[in-house]
């Protein structure tokens, strides 16, 4: 994995909340993953897409979620926030995407109750 990772716990409206924390130029990753990829379902369904996209079955994949339009493409995927005015979008690669989200997994697996 090339990119290092942090977990943090705020406090919002006095719960707990769990927060993926990545290197400052991946903030709209950070976001996405935050807010888009937070239940294991939606990993498991991004994780699929790109399971197709890179085994050939699919040139590639575009779906919307809460915050963020996505293309999965073999070579990397293409996040754009829908909300932002400016710097909204990023791409990363397909690849350092998906170990990126199996850590978040993993983490938030094992500091929930």
């Amino acid at each position: 994995m090339k990119y290092n990772y942090r977990v943090e716990f705020l406090k919002i409206g006095g719960v707990k909340t769990f927060v993926f924390r990545l290197p400052d130029e991946l903030g709209l990753v950070e976001m996405f993953m935050n807010s888009d990829i937070q239940s294991e379902y939606m990993s498991k369904r991004f994780k699929d897409y790109c399971t197709q996209v890179l085994s050939g079955k699919l040139k590639e994949k575009d779906f919307s979620s809460n915050n963020f339009s996505t293309t999965i493409k073999p070579d990397y995927v293409q996040l754009i926030d829908k909300y932002s005015e400016e710097n909204n979008v990023i791409s990363i690669e397909t690849s350092e995407l998906i170990l990126l989200i199996e850590a978040f997994v993993n983490e938030r697996k094992k500091h929930t109750i």
